[in-house]
């Protein structure tokens, strides 16, 4: 079912009550939002962005402190720019309350067939994210059957580590 962008928005932000979980498949997200920020990046001005100057953070920051549980599981292809920019970003997000996983697609075989995007409320509401070939943001999806989520969900936490320990053992540079 094809919602209006207010409807997910409510859905994953708000009605929360207990969780709210993002799976993250693609190798990058061409969203306009972050082009300034992720050019900055790759120009070597790096800096770290009190949780209170973004709405997004302090969303997490704030439902986190009433009990809701925010997690995210990134499956990486081989890392470009983009992907590197996102583990350096989510650090932030941790900082506010987010548990960041990360998986190696490569190293994960049981990973390959996970290419859908979505956030899942509460274990009970599902909101696909959907994007075109290049990573541009098309529209959300309302997901009827939310059993086949759930199990994407629990396979792709099989395979991940916390974001600190993939930094830690793979990715030292990023490390803020």
């Amino acid at each position: 079912m094809r919602l209006p962008w207010t409807e997910p928005r409510r859905a994953r932000s708000w009605g929360a009550k207990k969780s709210r979980f993002r799976l993250e498949t693609l190798p990058q997200y061409l969203v306009e939002a972050e082009t300034e920020q992720f050019a900055e990046w790759k120009a070597g001005r790096r800096f770290r962005r009190p949780v209170e100057e973004s709405p997004f953070l302090t969303r997490i920051k704030n439902t986190t402190a009433q009990g809701v549980r925010w997690s995210r599981a990134r499956i990486l292809d081989p890392l470009c720019d983009y992907s590197q920019w996102e583990l350096w970003g989510y650090q932030e997000n941790q900082l506010a309350g987010e548990n960041i996983f990360v998986a190696d697609r490569a190293s994960s075989p049981e990973l390959t067939d996970l290419h859908e995007d979505f956030w899942l409320v509460d274990d009970e509401v599902v909101v696909k994210m959907i994007y075109d070939d290049e990573g541009h943001f098309l529209r959300p999806e309302l997901a009827e059957n939310v059993a086949p989520y759930l199990a994407m969900r629990d396979r792709s936490l099989q395979h991940t580590i916390a974001l600190n320990e993939y930094l830690t053992t793979r990715e030292p540079h990023l490390i803020r």
